[in-house]
């Protein structure tokens, strides 16, 4: 998930996705018991996802996009339950100019110059911390447009729920609020889904 410009460098990202239908609303977070929210209103992220003309990286499983000023690479995921975890590697730099270290992890899969927009991504993200005594989790409710130069491709609506491994109970009393409420553990990324939305779900896309 990342917050633009937070940090540069790399992390764990540790995270529930959940595709929801058109108009799901967020239930109600009092009824989770015991905790407090903090509603950080809505954000517009603007994201251009690059790959190789074959999809090299998403065939490998790994992820590269510039959005809002921050180039993120998403690494190789594992599945911890309904958690996806992976390594996130994100740096704040122009669109021009693919930094040293995100370039060392792309390098590993494809040739740099090879590199190239694939798509595009415009979302408004809505964000609520949840805190119990102990621990910390972030929901997002994404509402994502893919976009091919003036063209709107498709819609699409997603829930994220991500967490550290310490708030792994609380992240799983939410997220079974959420199925409760209609939503459904997926974990497709959105890279994924524009590329099919574009026509190009290319077979052996492992993402």
């Amino acid at each position: 998930m990342g917050t633009p410009g937070a940090s540069q460098g790399a992390a764990e990202e540790r995270e529930v996705k959940l595709a929801v239908p058109d108009g799901w609303q967020l239930p109600s977070l009092t009824q989770l018991d015991g905790v407090t929210t903090t509603d950080r209103g809505d954000e517009r992220l603007h994201a251009v996802y690059w790959d190789t003309d074959d999809l090299g990286l998403a065939r490998a499983g790994v992820g590269l996009r510039h959005r809002n000023g921050t180039w993120g690479f998403k690494g190789t995921s594992r599945r911890e339950g309904d958690a996806l975890v992976r390594e996130e590697v994100e740096v704040v730099a122009g669109i021009d100019n693919i930094p040293h270290l995100v370039r060392e992890r792309c390098q590993l899969f494809v040739e740099i110059p090879a590199l190239h927009p694939v798509a595009e991504l415009d979302t408004m993200r809505h964000t609520v911390d949840i805190r119990d005594a102990e621990s910390r989790v972030e929901l997002v409710h994404d509402r994502v447009t893919v976009i091919d130069g003036n063209r709107v491709v498709a819609r699409f609506a997603e829930v994220e729920v991500e967490f550290a491994v310490t708030a792994q109970q609380l992240a799983d009393r939410l997220v079974r609020m959420l199925v409760d409420g209609g939503a459904v553990v997926d974990t497709i990324p959105k890279y994924v889904r524009a590329l099919r939305a574009l026509g190009r779900d290319a077979p052996g896309v492992v993402m």
